[in-house]
């Protein structure tokens, strides 16, 4: 465990050194992905210190991403004149940097607004005890909404990130390139694992993070290595080979058989990965990222964010095809499919305490969880949605799933005013991936806000671009003026016309 300690609270000079060695934006995502796949579980390694969130794997790369970059934005600022007589660049100089640290655009802001009222909301309507079973939990304080709020922020911090540094094209070209490249140096341990068992976490940090029966898979075994879980492999690697599929597509040709073995490659890993929701995402939205062009990328990741922010009121009302699933899963394996039920049965009970105070919810300490009479967890919560709801009712679920789903569909809604790229279209599809994942499991993860504050940030970036050429040019955009125009240049016409022929007159005469 002391290894485990060591790495994590020596996170902040991994990131120091990554911005000293890459470009601004490759230093920034690889400090978020890299801390995510490689730092010890949050479950198992944190340092508690008082008023603060806990230091875990969470917590530590975006706050010491953030840092590096106030530092970096600060000495910009002071320096950007001198460095400009002597022809020097920072390493910021080909970055775009959206104003301010809180999004610009109304929706997110009323978003972030929701989450925060919400919280306290949670707090105030929940001032009492609560017993389940044999267990009792204590009531909330308003304390408890501001320790609250603090972590919520932590875990939106990527996100703001992502909104204010990775708003354009080529950024976005490298978020894809890291996902696709930091999912296939994961392939070596993740199969090594497939083959010798789950054992690198304990063997490198002294712990397995999770249940060691939910590794065992099919007569072989579910890898994790570094991860709280082997199902954030494997929607990681499903995500990548999305990523992989948009860069085939913009490659030249002498280009595209490397990356089309890298991704065999990786397809490959994800299936002995052992991981069927993740490996179905991964065969429907690939063809979709390749065949496909950037308008319907943008219909079917909008389809799936409206889903997914539904998802509660289509679970609540029965319109969502359960049988059916876990029939289709029971075709493939009898295992999963009773995994599958197990998940929608536990999501009925949830679902039902969690209407018992639909607004604000339960709050924390485990009060909107159901516990037997030895005072043991009666359910088992695995998605991100029903944990969400269960806490902070649909005040918290809006904010939360919403700041995740609106960019995508805003894009759809605007797609003739902005031109979306190819790039950005396929980084709707990445996150659309990770919004299915999050119904069955939870899967909440620092790349996921990540992602949805780059795309965030585009739209910003393109409404922002969008009002300064309106106002460069407003000839263009007004029909009145455009009416006048024609004819305005018609008397100027005339009129040079005039000057020349008097000039020729006046030259004959004198000739």
């Amino acid at each position: 465990m002391l290894v485990a300690f060591a790495v994590l609270l020596s996170w902040p000079v991994v990131t120091v050194l990554l911005f000293r060695m890459l470009p601004f934006r490759d230093a920034l995502i690889w400090t978020i992905v890299a801390g995510f796949l490689f730092l010890p579980s949050s479950g198992q390694v944190s340092v508690d210190l008082p008023l603060l969130p806990p230091l875990d794997k969470w917590l530590v790369p975006p706050v010491s991403a953030a840092l590096v970059a106030l530092i970096l934005l600060t000495r910009r600022t002071a320096s950007r004149r001198r460095d400009q007589r002597q022809g020097k660049t920072d390493n910021l100089s080909d970055v775009v940097v959206l104003k301010g640290w809180v999004p610009r655009s109304g929706v997110a802001l009323l978003l972030f607004v929701a989450i925060g009222a919400g919280i306290f909301g949670t707090a105030l309507t929940n001032g009492d005890p609560v017993s389940s079973g044999a267990r009792s939990m204590p009531s909330l304080s308003l304390y408890d909404a501001a320790a609250n709020l603090l972590v919520t922020g932590v875990f939106f911090l990527p996100l703001l990130l992502g909104r204010k540094f990775l708003s354009d094209d080529k950024s976005h070209e490298r978020l894809l390139w890291i996902l696709f490249i930091s999912a296939l140096i994961y392939t070596l341990p993740a199969l090594y694992e497939v083959r010798m068992s789950p054992q690198i976490n304990r063997t490198v940090y002294g712990f397995f993070p999770h249940s060691w029966i939910q590794h065992i898979r099919g007569g072989g075994f579910r890898p994790l290595v570094f991860l709280d879980h082997g199902l954030l492999l494997g929607i990681h690697f499903a995500c990548a080979l999305i990523a992989g599929t948009i860069l085939f597509r913009l490659r030249q040709s002498g280009e595209r058989l490397l990356l089309a073995v890298a991704i065999l490659w990786l397809l490959f890993a994800l299936l002995l990965s052992k991981t069927l929701g993740a490996f179905l995402i991964a065969l429907v939205l690939m063809p979709v990222a390749l065949l496909l062009g950037t308008r319907t990328h943008l219909l079917v990741a909008a389809v799936i964010a409206g889903l997914t922010l539904s998802y509660p009121i289509l679970r609540g009302a029965d319109l969502i095809p359960t049988d059916q699933l876990v029939q289709t899963a029971a075709a493939i394996d009898s295992d999963r499919a009773g995994s599958l039920q197990f998940r929608f049965d536990n999501e009925d009970l949830l679902l039902g305490r969690a209407n018992e105070r639909p607004v604000f919810g339960w709050g924390w300490w485990a009060r909107s969880r159901i516990f037997n009479d030895r005072g043991e967890d009666d359910v088992v919560t695995d998605g991100s949605w029903i944990i969400i709801i269960g806490q902070t009712g649909w005040f918290g679920y809006i904010g939360q799933f919403g700041l995740l789903t609106i960019p995508i569909m805003l894009f759809f809604l605007r797609r003739k005013r902005y031109k979306v790229t190819l790039v950005t279209s396929g980084l709707c599809l990445v996150l659309a991936a990770n919004l299915i994942d999050l119904l069955p499991n939870s899967s909440l993860v620092p790349v996921l806000y990540l992602t949805a504050g780059a795309l965030l940030g585009r739209l910003e970036q393109t409404k922002s671009a969008a009002a300064d050429e309106a106002d460069a040019h407003p000839a263009s955009d007004s029909p009145e003026v455009s009416r006048v125009a024609p004819a305005q240049a018609a008397v100027e016409a005339d009129l040079q016309h005039t000057r020349y022929s008097r000039f020729r007159v006046r030259k004959r005469e004198a000739g």
